[in-house]
């Protein structure tokens, strides 16, 4: 498993998120701390500003995180320069659940989102924007008056997005463990709904989570489970983009992909399955897949994109098995594709962002 996949159990110990007591001057100090921290990591992303003053010097898991740090600014920068992009500005705010002093230890939990504005160094001048929001937990220790970093987890949008480990089983909707997908039916009635893009689009853009730029007040569309803390919520979040009836695409439900009961079936939140059921039920089709390089520079490449419409979707293989999926709502100056995305939520983002070389992007087509 490339993710640390013990980080998603810890924060679904933790609980849900609350919001910390009547603010007090250790908690104010705490607060000046934390936002002094991310600015300063926004910061250093782009630039060499100094971070370490953050971290113990000799204390092993304050020296990973700060470790961490680094390693995300080194993968950030190497990226941008491989994409020919030009970083101007990393603003990060954070929005605070919990505070909990217990003696010379804070443990708070939080929301960091990321707004970066950027363009091509070699395009049109045209800056554009995306999002990030990443859920936090740190241990904080003060020594000799001063507080720092002891530990911090969270999953980092500029790392590897394995977000389909099941860690946890879900409970699926009862269905027969024998089912063919290849027998799968879709009624002729339902054949006649046509995909309706344009919600898809603006369900993507409304539920895409602690995102900076998403809407809905940052949160997840209520009327479905959240699996970030059992295995991820990439995947049903793309077939609630597809599925849901009222504001996203319409695609109508069937036997093997469904939300029912307050539970996804395994086609609607396992990345593999929906993957599968796309294919088998008509309902998408493959336009390519490969590396970066192969799917951006190859001849074809001009037409492939022309056919990748906000609405399709994006999986993300290692090995031939589906690690995540995502779904395109835009295009950039060049006509590559845009994505949203939960369990690390992304609001327009680049659709390579956080992958690597040997990285195998499948663009599927939802048939309208």
């Amino acid at each position: 498993m490339r993710r640390i996949a013990w980080i998603i159990v810890f924060l679904l110990m933790l609980g849900p998120f609350q919001a910390s007591a009547e603010p007090s001057s250790e908690t104010e100090e705490v607060r000046n701390f934390l936002t002094e921290l991310y600015r300063a990591r926004s910061e250093f992303l782009i630039r060499d500003v100094p971070i370490d003053t953050f971290y113990y010097e000799k204390v092993p898991t304050s020296q990973q995180a700060l470790y961490l740090e680094k390693k995300r600014k080194a993968y950030f920068q190497a990226w941008a320069s491989k994409r020919d992009i030009v970083v101007h500005t990393v603003e990060g705010t954070l929005k605070i659940f919990r505070i909990r002093p217990t003696d010379s230890l804070v443990k708070v939990s939080l929301v960091n989102r990321m707004k970066i504005t950027y363009s091509y160094a070699q395009g049109n001048g045209t800056q554009a924007e995306f999002g990030l929001g990443t859920r936090h937990v740190l241990t904080l220790k003060r020594e000799n008056g001063q507080l720092r970093v002891l530990k911090e987890w969270f999953l980092d949008p500029l790392d590897i997005d394995a977000d389909d480990a099941w860690l946890h089983q879900p409970s699926f909707a009862s269905e027969p463990e024998t089912e063919s997908l290849k027998s799968d039916t879709v009624s002729q009635s339902s054949k006649k709904r046509r995909y309706n893009r344009e919600r898809a689009v603006a369900y993507a853009n409304k539920y895409a989570g602690s995102a900076w730029g998403a809407g809905n007040d940052n949160r997840y569309n209520p009327k479905y489970r959240d699996y970030t803390g059992i295995g991820g919520d990439c995947t049903n979040f793309v077939s609630q983009v597809l599925g849901d009836p009222t504001e996203g695409g319409g695609l109508p439900m069937t036997h093997t992909w469904r939300y029912s009961g307050g539970n996804g079936s395994r086609a609607w939140v396992s990345t593999d399955a929906l993957k599968s059921f796309l294919l088998y039920s008509g309902y998408g089709k493959v336009l390519a897949s490969g590396t970066f390089d192969q799917i951006v520079r190859s001849p074809s490449a001009p037409d492939i994109w022309t056919k990748l419409k906000p609405g399709d979707l994006i999986a993300y293989m290692y090995n031939n098995d589906v690690d995540h999926f995502a779904v395109v709502v835009d295009k950039d100056e060049r006509g590559l594709p845009l994505i949203n995305c939960h369990t690390t939520d992304r609001y327009h983002v680049p659709f390579d962002l956080g992958w690597e070389n040997y990285t195998h992007f499948v663009l599927i087509h939802i048939n309208d």
